[in-house]
């Protein structure tokens, strides 16, 4: 049984892009748990930008884990992932945790991640 996951392994999911944007997303909450000063559309801007393309790939590996390397999301699974987080993060999150604030700016960046990972990391 094992050898026959590991031989669906696909480690060309985690494109150079990935590594880049995943580099990028460590480095700015490096610099937030050091708390040192960023400007703010990075601060509060940056992560919803990274969100999508980074669950999602590791999301398609898993999914290549265990379907076989050739899967790829289609259009639809994407809008629904950016609609799904849209509305969970800045529509019913807001109203139940004070944590979270709803705006409406992270949901067109969520659709910019969602398209990025749809263009370049679905291959």
């Amino acid at each position: 049984m094992a050898h026959r996951t590991a031989g669906r392994v696909n480690w060309r999911t985690f494109s150079p892009l990935f590594w880049l944007l995943a580099a990028l997303y460590l480095g700015h909450r490096c610099l937030a748990w050091l708390a040192l000063p960023r400007p703010d559309w990075l601060k509060f801007y940056l992560d919803d930008l990274l969100c999508l393309p980074l669950i999602l790939t590791v999301t398609l590996f898993l999914m290549r884990l265990l379907y076989g390397p050739t899967v790829r999301f289609s259009v639809y699974h994407v809008g629904f992932v950016a609609v799904y987080v849209s509305l969970a993060f800045e529509l019913l999150f807001p109203l139940f945790l004070p944590r979270y604030t709803g705006d409406w700016c992270d949901v067109g960046l969520y659709a910019v991640g969602g398209w990025v990972f749809y263009r370049f990391l679905n291959v």
